[in-house]
């Protein structure tokens, strides 16, 4: 399989998350909001973990995946999933840049390290969440200070 689709995947899968959980503007200006009937929608990947979860992760709270894969140390593994919740972070974003008008880039100026620690404070005001409600609330929060339109060019 093209290596370049396998690595597209997980940013298309994200999309789905983002339609959900941000919803874009319409041109009469009304908000639409792609979930079911019963105001539920589906989060693909880490976005289905709980805050709980995100926040034992970043604790290095990683006992389950030391019993699952035995030859890594604790740092490779939290290494390797710390980079796996960047990515996952970055398709949510860039999802969000794509499906929400005046926004070329929701976060800005701010950092992906700065993202991760405003993401553990959410988390940790809410651990029964799921990651992908703690995502939508920093998008709520970087909207204020995002890139309206590319500077520079």
């Amino acid at each position: 399989m093209n290596k370049t689709i396998l690595r597209s995947v997980p940013i298309l899968l994200t999309f789905v998350v983002v339609i959900a959980a941000t919803g874009s503007r319409l041109a009469t200006g009304s908000r639409l909001y792609a979930v079911d009937r019963n105001n539920r929608y589906y989060a693909f990947g880490v976005g289905q973990q709980s805050c709980e979860d995100y926040v034992k992760f970043k604790e290095k709270k990683l006992d389950t995946l030391e019993q699952q894969h035995e030859r890594y140390t604790k740092d490779e593994l939290y290494e390797v999933s710390d980079k796996a919740v960047e990515y996952w972070i970055a398709g949510f974003l860039t999802a969000h840049n794509l499906y929400v008008a005046d926004t070329y880039n929701i976060a800005g100026n701010t950092t992906m390290d700065d993202m991760k620690a405003r993401l553990e404070n959410i988390c940790r005001a809410n651990v029964k969440q799921r990651f992908a409600e703690a995502m939508f609330t920093l998008v709520q929060q970087l909207n204020p200070q995002r890139a309206k339109a590319q500077s520079g060019k």
